[in-house]
């Protein structure tokens, strides 16, 4: 089977650079058919976990066949009829089909989180479009506080206008008051001569003062409603200030959510270009998880690809400064619980020191945590599940 997409070329190359394929001079002497084989078996699973059996099925289906045939050439090495043909010859064919089953593997995983990748994003946009719909139901809301404001105006013209008629009437009142007392003092004068003038004028003067009465009664009246009127139109002026005051807190939460969202979204994407580490996002932090084997010698030491995956990690928290990390170890159930207890702190120890002294990590911002095996990533009932549960994870907080 030959690789046919450019991403496969790629993949190939690159274990022929490491010495992955027919070197025994190089790197690939430190390779044994049993290990190519648990490689090959956890990448598949890897690719699995990340849903290439939706999106990269073929893929998926080729790894499984290269290890199939690894596996079948491995049993046969075993057997009886194996002692008469070359071993180192039998070594090399079964590293072969492992790692092709690997290269497979990984391009399966590639494709698969490039998939979630643009689903997020899909998420994303479609999140950035309610919100864009929020800011034109504020800017409408908006509009309508501006038309109260205008109402406010009109109605404030009216009470100049009303206080004016007070004025006046108050000025008729007076004018009314002057002439009563000229009328009473002609009466007085002709009271005589003219009783029965006198009279009549009277009379109808009190007509005239009683129906001026009536109409400064009713003009109090609607004074008085057109007084509570503007009360009401006050009262739910204020109401809607407050209203918009809220709506305005709503709005400024929702950006600030909005920019919380964005950061986790590049801090993300620049965590997933690290080296054969995975990436997810938790309740409140960013968790970089690696495996043991990627990480360490057999004396627990960083190996040689263990220190390129925690310089990538280091630029990645550098570029971060402003968010505390926790690295946490973690092991599998084989053992005691004391025992597994120092591992996973050591493991732990191990990266935090690599973190601070080679890429200058603040060390007040990152810390070590031993787990043992009390949060398990996978079955321990297995050999692959056990492998998932050796593992170191840097969970970098994201939250306030």
């Amino acid at each position: 089977m030959e690789p046919k997409s450019p991403w496969e070329i790629r993949i190939l190359f690159t274990l022929f650079l490491g010495g992955l394929l027919f070197s025994p001079t190089m790197t690939w002497a430190a390779t044994t058919p049993t290990m190519i084989i648990e490689e090959a078996r956890f990448a598949i699973e890897q690719a699995r976990r990340a849903g290439a059996d939706k999106v990269a099925l073929d893929d998926l289906t080729a790894a499984r066949s290269w290890l199939s045939q690894a596996e079948k050439e491995y049993e046969a090495k075993k057997g009886i009829l194996s002692r008469l043909t070359s071993s180192d010859a039998k070594d090399q064919e079964i590293l072969y089909l492992g790692a092709m089953a690997k290269a497979k593997a990984m391009t399966a995983e590639a494709k698969a989180k490039k998939s979630t990748t643009l689903a997020a994003l899909k998420e994303d946009r479609r999140e950035l479009a309610d919100y864009q719909n929020a800011i034109d139901a504020l800017k409408k809301k908006m509009v309508e506080v501006d038309k109260a404001r205008q109402v406010q105006a009109k109605a404030e013209e009216e009470r100049k206008v009303l206080e004016e008629v007070k004025r006046k009437a108050a000025e008729l009142e007076e004018q009314k008051k002057r002439e009563l007392l000229e009328a009473q003092k002609r009466v007085a004068d002709l009271e005589v001569l003219k009783q029965k003038e006198i009279q009549a004028s009277r009379l109808e003067e009190a007509t005239r003062l009683s129906q001026k009465e009536r109409d400064l009664a009713e003009a109090k009246i609607k004074a008085e409603q057109m007084a509570a009127q503007q009360a009401r139109e006050a009262a739910d002026l204020k109401a809607r200030e407050v209203k918009l005051a809220a709506e305005q807190e709503k709005l400024s939460a929702l950006q600030k959510k909005a920019e919380a969202l964005e950061k986790e979204k590049t801090m993300l994407a620049e965590a997933g270009r690290i080296p054969q580490a995975t990436v997810k996002a938790g309740e409140e932090e960013l968790i970089i998880t690696v495996l043991a084997i990627n990480l360490f010698t057999p004396a627990m030491e960083i190996s040689d690809s263990g220190k390129k995956i925690l310089d990538q990690t280091g630029s990645f928290l550098k570029k971060n400064p402003d968010h505390k990390a926790v690295v946490r170890g973690h092991t599998d159930s084989t053992g005691s619980e004391s025992t597994n207890r120092t591992v996973s702190e050591k493991r732990a120890n191990k990266v935090r020191e690599y973190l601070v002294a080679y890429q200058n990590v603040n060390p007040s911002m990152v810390s070590a945590q031993g787990l043992g095996p009390s949060q398990p990533a996978a079955s321990n009932a297995t050999e692959a599940g056990r492998a998932l549960n050796r593992r170191v994870e840097i969970a970098v907080q994201t939250g306030e």
